[in-house]
C-alpha cells in the first residue's frame, strides 16, 4: 500500500472578524454540517492556542482531502443525496478578515470550504477536497475561548441544523460559564426565518436544542434566558440570549478543593468492601450526580456513632459492619434516584 502523503500547512496569526466557524454567517444543512464536522475531526489535534502548522492528507494533485463514508455523513439519506448536499457547499462560501503579516493591510477573504467531490463508485465513500485557505478558519482557536473542540459522535448524531450549531457554540465556550449572544446577531448568524418571533425561537430552536443535547452523551449542557432591556417608556424587549454553560465534572477538570472532596469520598467508599477496580467508577458516578459531599457527610455521621458507642433503637450498638451496609444502601438508592441503571451498580447490592 502506498504511503499516505501529508503536507505541513502553516497557520498564520489571523485577526478574524468571527471567533470561529460556529459564529460565522452560514446556513448549512444537517448533512453539510456533518461534512464540516468530519473535516474538523481530522484537524482537531491542531485546535490549540500554540498551533503554528497542521499536517494534512493530500491527494495526487497536492490538495487536502478527506474520505467520507456517506453512511456516517447521514444515516437517513442516500449517497446521492449526500453528494448533492456537498455540491451545494460550493455556493456557500465562508468569509473572514485578517491582517497580512508583512503588508500590514487588512484583507477580507471569501472562499468555499469544499472545492471538489470524487465519487468512489460501488461503495459508500466519497473523497472530498477542502480549501487550504479554510484550514486556519476551521481550526482557529479564539482568544479567551476554548476553541470549538467537540465530540464527533455527539455532533453527528444530533438532529437538526440549529441543534448541531448550538452544540458547537456551547463547546466553543468551554472556559466560560456563560455567553451573551446579541439577539439580532443570532438571527442573522443562524439564518433564522423572519417569520420567527421570539416565542418560536424559544420553542423551535432553543428548547429543542436543549432537550436533544440533554438526552445525548454530550459532556456539555446549557440553560438559557432572554436578556430583557427596557428603553424609555417602552415595554421591556428581548435584546440578547444568555447561554449558561455547564460542563460535566471529570477527574481531569477538578479544581484543588474539588480534588480534595473527590479524594475524601474515594477514601471512604474504598472502606465499604467494594472491589478496588469499582471504587473509581462509583466515585465518578457520585461526582456526576453531585453526591460526593452527601456521601462524605453521611459516612462521617455514622462513623461518629460507631466511635461513640451509640446504640440503635433495638439496643444493638452501631458497628463498622452496620456502617458499611447503610452506606452501600444509601449510595445505590441515591444513584438510582438520579437515574442510574441499577445494573450499572449491581455490585453494591447484598450478595444472595
Amino acid at each position: 500500500m502506498a504511503e499516505e502523503k501529508k503536507e505541513i500547512i502553516k497557520i498564520p496569526e489571523y485577526q478574524m472578524e468571527t471567533k470561529n466557524l460556529t459564529l460565522s454567517k452560514y446556513d448549512y444543512s444537517e448533512v453539510q454540517q456533518n461534512v464540516i464536522t468530519l473535516i474538523q475531526e481530522q484537524l482537531k489535534e491542531y485546535m490549540t492556542k500554540d498551533a503554528t502548522e497542521a499536517a494534512v492528507r493530500i491527494d495526487s494533485m497536492g490538495e487536502p482531502y478527506i474520505a467520507i463514508d456517506c453512511n456516517e455523513a447521514s444515516k437517513r439519506k442516500s449517497k446521492d443525496y449526500v453528494i448533492q448536499e456537498i455540491e451545494k457547499m460550493f455556493l456557500k462560501p465562508i468569509s473572514f478578515r485578517w491582517k497580512h503579516p508583512s503588508w500590514g493591510k487588512e484583507i477580507k477573504t471569501i472562499c468555499p470550504i469544499v472545492t471538489a467531490i470524487h465519487d468512489v463508485k460501488n461503495s459508500s465513500l466519497v473523497k472530498v477536497n477542502y480549501n487550504r485557505w479554510a484550514i486556519p478558519f476551521l481550526i482557529w482557536y479564539g482568544k479567551d475561548i476554548g476553541g470549538t473542540v467537540y465530540d464527533k459522535t455527539v455532533s453527528l448524531t444530533l438532529v437538526g441544523k440549529y441543534t448541531k450549531r448550538i452544540y458547537k457554540l456551547i463547546c466553543s465556550y468551554r472556559d466560560k460559564k456563560q455567553y451573551e449572544y446579541d439577539l439580532d446577531k443570532f438571527r442573522e448568524d443562524f439564518a433564522v426565518p423572519k417569520s420567527y418571533k421570539n416565542d418560536k425561537i424559544r420553542t423551535n430552536i432553543l428548547d429543542k436544542a436543549k432537550e436533544d443535547i440533554d438526552k445525548s452523551n454530550s459532556e456539555v449542557k446549557f440553560d438559557y434566558e432572554f436578556k430583557m432591556v427596557k428603553e424609555g417608556k417602552k415595554k421591556a424587549a428581548a435584546k440578547a440570549i444568555i447561554f449558561k454553560i455547564h460542563w460535566k465534572k471529570t477527574r481531569e477538570n477538578l479544581n484543588e478543593q474539588e480534588n480534595k472532596v473527590y479524594y475524601d469520598a474515594y477514601t471512604k467508599v474504598s472502606r465499604l468492601d467494594v472491589e478496588p477496580s469499582k471504587v473509581v467508577g462509583i466515585c465518578d458516578l457520585l461526582m456526576d450526580k453531585n453526591l460526593l459531599q452527601l456521601v462524605i457527610e453521611k459516612y462521617n455521621f455514622y462513623d461518629d456513632l460507631v466511635a461513640s458507642g451509640a446504640r440503635m433503637q433495638n439496643g444493638q450498638p452501631y458497628t463498622f459492619a452496620i456502617l458499611k451496609n447503610v452506606m452501600r444502601k444509601l449510595i445505590r438508592e441515591e444513584l438510582e434516584k438520579q437515574g442510574v441503571d441499577p445494573r450499572q451498580i449491581a455490585y453494591l447490592y447484598p450478595k444472595k
